[in-house]
């Protein structure tokens, strides 16, 4: 199972309106991995495939469930709503998944009443699921509401639009998602704030990974004229127009980048330091070619890597040394800095860093090897 995708080619096309459609948000039946069954049916009961939802092409989010006896379909709602997926909670993915099908507001010719939701999670008050979707949408200009539904529900027209963007090979977004951001994002941001950014996960809750010695890099980057950005101690608004305005921007590998590339211009100069293991990278690459005409410059200088014991590793948790001076040498080299003067840390500083952390998380910690 597949979705078909290229970023060359028009979605607007595709899109349909489904009349006395069935939302379906948590249905009997077999889960595929990570996918949930959960979907659109249409009138006649047949299931709705262009409503599945993708994290990417090969990754489905949502798959074929029961269609649920109507006995159990007690609730019915009038009016058009364009069908929108899974509202994450989590930044990066609402960015890619949540907003992936929103572009068809633009693009379908009659006036839309709602946009529909499911949730990821299972909770009681289903709308309470759209907090942080509800955040990105503001920043969009006039939109319809937002709304969700955790039972199954009669919608008496439900506009159903391709998904154009997602993850990994869907980091490229269609013509109209990439128009749509443009228009919404790009053209109607004011650029403000410093001209240049360190984006820096030193002031994140403890358990989501970062780098050790930070600080140090921080200290560096100030040296070099830049301002050090904690994107979560802002709104959107601000960070939208921060990287706007910046014409170079530092950056581990994070959602912010996501964000960044629906503003940035082809002249902002990217410097990606990578922080975790595997290939994460080629998607902010991928989608800051698409979005913003950008090659960032990716460097890959980790030597080692920690994640607390008997935990399950999560890449996005670990903690990471990095070459100090091939780092140094990478954003010179790539006109990031102008000094390649950065020192590595001692065996025995190393040391300290980890049970400073051991102290801090009152726990030990492993050191993954690769």
């Amino acid at each position: 199972m597949a979705l078909k995708f290229d970023p060359e080619t028009p979605l607007a096309g595709e899109i349909r309106v489904v009349e006395n459609a069935l939302i379906v948000p948590w249905g009997e039946g077999k889960r595929r991995k990570m996918a949930r069954p959960a979907g659109v049916f249409d009138a006649d009961g047949k299931f709705c495939v262009d409503a599945m939802t993708w994290r990417s092409s090969r990754r489905p989010t949502t798959v074929e469930p029961d269609l649920p006896p109507e006995t159990e379909v007690d609730r019915e709602v009038a009016g058009t709503m364009l069908y929108a997926g899974l509202s994450y909670g989590h930044f990066g993915h609402a960015l890619c998944e949540s907003l992936a099908r929103l572009w068809a507001v633009d693009e379908f010719k009659d006036p839309i009443d709602a946009v529909a939701f499911i949730p990821k999670n299972a909770i009681t008050w289903p709308e309470r699921s759209l907090g942080m979707v509800q955040l990105i949408s503001d920043q969009l200009g006039d939109m319809p509401r937002l709304t969700a539904f955790n039972k199954p529900t009669r919608v008496e027209r439900l506009v159903i639009a391709p998904q154009a963007f997602g993850v990994n090979d869907l980091m490229s977004g269609s013509p109209e998602f990439r128009a749509f951001t443009d228009r919404r994002l790009r053209q109607r941001i004011k650029p403000a704030g410093p001209d240049k950014i360190y984006i820096s996960r030193s002031e994140l809750f403890r358990k989501r990974g970062r780098f050790l010695f930070e600080d140090y890099i921080e200290a560096k980057m100030e040296a070099e004229g830049y301002t050090i950005f904690h994107p979560q101690q802002h709104d959107l608004a601000t960070q939208l127009s921060y990287y706007k305005g910046a014409s170079m921007i530092v950056s581990t590998d994070n959602s912010a980048l996501h964000l960044a590339a629906f503003v940035v211009g082809p002249t902002c100069k990217i410097g990606i330091l990578l922080r975790r293991p595997g290939t994460i990278f080629e998607d902010f690459q991928l989608q800051l070619k698409w979005f913003a005409g950008v090659t960032p410059d990716v460097v890959d200088a980790c030597t080692r890597f920690w994640f607390r014991k008997n935990e399950k590793i999560q890449y996005n948790e670990v903690y990471s040394l990095i070459d100090f001076e091939k780092t140094a040498q990478a954003l010179k080299d790539g006109g990031l800095i102008s000094k390649a003067d950065w020192v590595n840390p001692t065996a025995a500083e190393v040391d300290a860093a980890v049970q400073a952390l051991e102290t801090d998380f009152e726990m030990e910690f492993d050191e993954i090897f690769l």
